[in-house]
């Protein structure tokens, strides 16, 4: 080949490789029970881009649960509803909470919620909530693409449907509906203090007259934390504890221990005596 020829092909190169943008590159975490977790990364030049995210982080599960089973919306007509159905709530809390745990700072999680409905009892509608979901300023912020939005006939569903790489730009047809320790940060995003006691507690969701009604299941002689109460300790430690109480009256509810028990372990737990509860003083461990 021409020298000159030759030299300005690899100029060509050169330039047309430096021009590409950023490659998203995904890894799936959670795909069952209708529900979709993947972490996310964009990388340029073969190294991903800074996002400064505050992971991993490590929320227990049935918190995560609590947190998505909360969060509701206003529709076109001013009907008020979940986002997250109960059949999904806790599938997805598990996924979010392990994709949190494994997620670098440069990561974010990636969520699509998958829904059949029947019409007419014969015809089926597929539909779909996605989101992305990351930790800032010791804040869970969800921001949503779509809220059960109709996929259209023939299109894939599942581990082939993509979620959006970017937010859409248009107005959205929901509104965003916050509640205790929840603030709306715009249109799609919604921000949560997740250490907040409110969600220690396992709702209950239902519809009256098209109105979001919300109750608290409360246990017997239920026992409330703020985080106040704790005692002073290491922000670690002080994650330990709340992902001990939160295991504890997981454990209460499923009957696993006794009422004696319960009571036992969660002093110890206030107290920062994790070990002798049976508690890792390391969150996530």
């Amino acid at each position: 080949m021409n020298p000159r020829r030759a030299l300005l092909s690899a100029g060509l190169a050169l330039a047309i490789g430096s021009g590409c943008g950023p490659k998203l590159v995904r890894e799936t975490v959670y795909d069952r029970d209708g529900v979709h977790v993947e972490l996310r990364r964009s990388v340029k030049g073969g190294s991903p881009i800074a996002r400064g995210y505050e992971h991993p982080a490590t929320l227990a599960a049935v918190r995560v649960a609590h947190i998505l089973a909360l969060i509701h919306y206003e529709d076109a007509k001013g009907a008020q509803h979940p986002i997250i159905r109960s059949e999904h709530v806790y599938p997805l809390g598990e996924g979010v909470a392990q994709a949190l745990a494994k997620a670098g700072p440069d990561d974010e999680i990636a969520v699509a919620v998958f829904t059949v409905e029947r019409r007419l009892g014969v015809f089926q509608q597929k539909r779909v909530t996605a989101f992305r979901a990351y930790m800032r300023d010791d804040e869970l912020v969800l921001q949503f693409y779509s809220i059960n939005a109709l996929i259209e006939r023939g299109s894939p569903r599942g581990s082939e449907y993509k979620i959006p790489e970017e937010v859409p730009s248009w107005k959205p047809d929901f509104r965003l509906v916050p509640s205790k320790a929840q603030r709306r940060a715009g249109p799609r995003v919604l921000r949560v203090e997740w250490r907040n006691s409110y969600f220690a507690r396992p709702p209950s969701l239902r519809l009256r007259d098209g109105q979001l009604q919300r109750r608290t299941i409360l246990m017997e002689e239920e026992l409330p934390v703020e985080p106040e109460a704790l005692k002073p300790l290491s922000t670690a430690l002080r994650d330990a504890q709340l992902q001990a109480l939160d295991q504890i009256d997981a454990a209460r509810r499923s009957g696993l221990i006794s009422e004696s028990e319960y009571r036992r372990r969660r002093r110890l737990v206030l107290e920062g005596r994790l070990e002798e509860a049976g508690y890792d003083t390391k969150p996530g461990e």
